[in-house]
């Protein structure tokens, strides 16, 4: 039977079945990750907490700061007509029951979206390698609203804060390292190259709430040169691959690579943002992240677990110390300038996951003027 086109383009868009979920109250268990015993502990703190502590974190505020944060505007009409054309072109896919559509008229109803797609993923492409800047306002990650329950014990568990005025202008940017930054492998047993040539080590994260807001800010503040390379189709539960013109993700790679450092518990490390790649529609998955890739790379010989939190500050002749004060398993500080008052502090803890698994979950908060304010959240994907 042949599907007149009119129905087709009005097909009811796929529910893409995921199995992640968030951990609910019942499913919360106070417990902590231990941190590293390369933790230095040069800061001292009179009264230590407990180690016991509820995150109840839900993120960011949904109101027009955070709508500012992550809406990078050259990006909008990729992720319009992207979108479009790959849910209509699933739709066709469910009611023929194949992935090869082989009738034209099908193609036809999907083809302007795809066309106006990819002109604007190129449109896109030649955009970003000017570093050409943008009027668009772009709010700090300090202005976010970040809300938790009234269950969440994070701020409790950590020590008075100084005055501070260190991070107060807000500056900067920040994002949690362990437990949710990894290690990268190289292909074939190869070691990865600075552009200069010599050995680096790579990590990556995509798990972290700010993830979703480096992109606008960082081209905000230093308006860089990147050149757009293309990702392969991304999967999918129940459809095909997802793509336009076989490009799934776009993959920014600055020009000049970005200075940022690792804070760790043997002082600040010096590294770069190199690349931040966004998937033109979500995957869906469970257990892969959505979120953009943010990928770096550093010179010194370091593990994962060493990175406590990747801090870009936006002044370039900014001096960054990093000493860390371990107060227990699962709070720690750390003073980025030496003047032995704390300007970052983690709360971390674990909860079951729906498949009895053991996930990790924390609050990273900065010291704005004597008061901590959440500046990161991060949590495992629940998933079966």
């Amino acid at each position: 039977m042949k599907y007149p086109v009119t129905l087709i383009t009005s097909v009811i868009c796929l529910l893409t079945l995921t199995c992640c979920r968030s951990k609910t109250d019942t499913e919360t268990q106070i417990a902590a990750a231990d941190l590293s015993d390369s933790l230095v502990n040069e800061v001292t703190d009179s009264n230590p907490v407990s180690a016991n502590v509820n995150i109840e974190y839900t993120g960011a505020a949904n109101d027009s700061t955070r709508m500012a944060m992550e809406t990078f505007s050259p990006l909008l009409d990729i992720y319009t007509y992207a979108r479009r054309a790959i849910y209509i072109r699933d739709s066709i896919e469910m009611i023929r029951g194949t992935q090869e559509l082989s009738d034209l008229q099908d193609s036809l109803v999907f083809a302007t979206d795809e066309i106006k797609a990819y002109e604007a993923i190129l449109a896109y492409k030649k955009m970003m390698q000017s570093g050409t800047a943008l009027r668009e306002p772009c709010p700090k990650l300090i202005q976010l609203n970040r809300v938790t329950d009234p269950a969440d014990s994070s701020s409790t568990v950590l020590p008075p804060a100084k005055d501070s005025q260190f991070l107060a202008d807000g500056n900067f940017f920040f994002l949690g390292g362990r437990p949710f930054i990894y290690k990268m492998s190289p292909e074939d047993n190869a070691v990865y190259t600075s552009p200069e040539g010599k050995p680096e080590t790579r990590f990556e994260c995509s798990v972290t709430e700010n993830t979703n807001f480096l992109l606008k800010s960082i081209y905000h503040a230093r308006h860089p040169q990147m050149n757009i390379a293309f990702g392969p189709p991304l999967g999918s539960y129940d459809s095909g691959p997802q793509e336009v013109n076989g490009i799934g993700s776009l993959i920014h790679e600055f020009t000049n690579r970005i200075p940022v450092y690792f804070l760790t518990g043997n002082g600040a490390v010096p590294a770069s943002l190199i690349s931040i790649t966004l998937k033109i529609v979500p995957e869906n998955l469970g257990c892969i992240s959505d979120q953009p890739r943010i990928e770096f790379a550093c010179a010194a010989s370091l593990e994962a677990d060493d990175i406590l939190g990747v801090y870009i500050p936006y002044q370039a002749d900014q001096h960054v110390a990093c000493i860390v004060n371990n107060i227990n398993g699962s709070v720690w500080t750390a003073d980025l300038n030496g003047d032995s008052i704390a300007d970052i502090a983690c709360v971390s803890s674990t909860f079951a996951g729906i498949s009895s698994d053991t996930l990790a979950e924390a609050l990273w908060f900065v010291n704005i003027q004597g008061t901590w304010q959440i500046i990161d959240g991060g949590q495992d994907l629940d998933c079966t």
